[in-house]
């Protein structure tokens, strides 16, 4: 995962679109009734590479079949950088996922919905679940999360990355 984030090596998300694309296929249950796939936004001006965007378009060349909704472009735009949470402890992450959910814009109709929120890294939760408020409060059926990775616990009140 660091080489996609930090390094820009696009080739990963190409990868990761098969794992979530192979994930989809193998679990036709849990995909049930998914009308909308969207990914948990990346900044707009993040630098060297918009990792979520990129893997859920490289899912969406991978899903030959078009079986699966992924969306010709993000539903969900972040246009502003917010505070990051890496590394900080359960209430600071809980007041960056709220600042991370308040800059996201949602640029299609999300109501009467089955949304799957999908993103890379599971720490605690609080990110999914901010993010997961805004698409109910804008109508959204319902919102079920999908992540590639969850962090390793790293203490009583601090989780790390699991690429730390």
């Amino acid at each position: 995962m660091r080489r996609l984030k930090y390094d820009g090596a696009w080739g990963w998300a190409t990868i990761f679109g098969r794992l979530v694309v192979g994930w989809m296929e193998r679990n036709p249950d849990r995909m049930a009734g998914v009308d909308l796939i969207v990914g948990n936004p990346t900044w707009t001006g993040r630098t060297p590479i918009r990792h979520i965007e990129e893997i859920l378009k490289a899912a969406g060349v991978e899903d030959t079949a078009g079986r699966w909704p992924f969306p010709a472009s993000p539903v969900l735009v972040k246009p502003v950088d917010t505070d990051r949470s890496a590394g900080k402890n359960r209430e600071a992450k809980r007041l960056a996922a709220a600042a991370h959910a308040k800059a996201i814009r949602i640029e299609r109709r999300v109501q009467d919905r089955t949304v799957l929120l999908f993103d890379d890294l599971f720490t605690t939760g609080q990110q999914m679940q901010a993010v997961a408020r805004l698409l109910r409060e804008a109508g959204a059926a319902e919102v079920r999360g999908l992540v590639l990775a969850r962090a390793l616990w790293r203490g009583a009140d601090r989780q790390g990355a699991l690429f730390d």
